[in-house]
């Protein structure tokens, strides 16, 4: 299947990067590094893009992949929970799932990540 920009920016900083692709169907996001203070609002637009994306690509997923990202402060994981309501309040056939591909050896992603899912079992899939 041939991958594709799916129109999104890439954040590049020191110390995190975000980037994003199509697959089919799939929209893929990657973050990296430190998400904290510094790289908020950036994000923020970030993830605005990737949801404008998705929808338009009609995507039936989402997937994250956190295996590199180290450290995410509260700040910008009230970003993700903002992008979830974002789907949540989608029409049942524009939804699409969430699926946080974790790092097993970072505490603190399998503790955010079970909150996320507890917040939207049905859009939410920890791997």
């Amino acid at each position: 299947m041939a991958t594709r920009t799916a129109g999104i920016g890439v954040i590049e900083m020191d110390g995190f990067s975000a980037r994003s692709n199509q697959r089919g169907d799939t929209i893929v996001v990657s973050l990296r590094g430190n998400a904290d203070m510094a790289v908020q609002e950036k994000l923020k637009d970030f993830l605005d893009s990737v949801a404008s994306a998705a929808l338009a690509a009609r995507a039936k997923e989402a997937v994250f992949e956190l295996n590199d990202l180290y450290f995410m402060n509260s700040s910008c994981l009230s970003l993700l929970l903002r992008f979830i309501n974002g789907i949540l309040e989608l029409n049942e056939p524009q939804r699409y799932k969430l699926r946080f591909r974790s790092n097993p050896n970072l505490k603190w992603q399998q503790k955010s990540l079970q909150a996320l899912y507890s917040y939207a079992k049905e859009l939410v899939v920890i791997e």
